[in-house]
């Protein structure tokens, strides 16, 4: 997570601590955004999926901005019972995986 702080002198700054070593053995952890479709007449609840080689797979964003983008342009497509949540989630990857 980033923080910013603007100043007039100055601009503050926080990130996350990376640990290199986690790099070095291929562990790395990264953040993903989802887009939830809730349906408010029942408790149905599905995601934004795409299709990757005729297989259906759930769309990841890589910013909140970008979910954030998808899920106003998304929302304003649904049916007034339908509404968008985003959801974050971290993946953990390692050089096996890639």
């Amino acid at each position: 997570m980033t923080k910013v702080s603007l100043h007039k002198d100055y601009i503050l700054v926080e990130t996350e601590i990376i640990d290199l070593s986690e790099i070095r053995k291929g562990n790395i952890s990264i953040m993903y955004y989802i887009i939830e479709i809730h349906n408010t007449k029942n408790e149905d609840i599905g995601v934004l999926m795409h299709d990757e080689s005729g297989v259906q797979v759930i769309t990841k964003f890589d910013s909140w901005s970008k979910a954030k983008a998808k899920a106003g342009i998304l929302g304003n497509q649904l049916q007034p019972n339908l509404s968008t949540k985003i959801v974050s989630y971290e993946e953990t990857a390692n050089e096996t995986d890639s």
